[in-house]
């Protein structure tokens, strides 16, 4: 069964602005679900999406965090300006 995608859909505009970080512009996802970590939508290294990370949002992510559902990263890695 496929995952819903509710709460990204009530983040959209953090996921977008993740999804065009950390992903290449022949990777960007059509659908991402309230379950997807940022290694389901991105071929990038842990240390690659790092800085993509804290170069575009101004902190750097953990381990952790990059384990955690995209739509949670998202909210959690907004920019340090917002």
């Amino acid at each position: 069964m496929l995952a819903g995608d509710e709460n990204v859909q009530l983040h959209l505009a953090a996921v977008e602005r993740l999804l065009r970080v950390v992903c290449d512009d022949n990777e960007y996802p059509w659908f991402v679900s309230d379950e997807a970590t940022v290694f389901d939508a991105s071929t990038a290294s842990e240390a690659e999406l790092n800085e993509r990370i804290a170069a575009a949002l101004g902190h750097a992510a953990t381990a952790d965090d990059l384990e955690l559902p995209l739509w949670q990263l998202a909210t959690k890695m907004r920019p340090s300006s917002d």
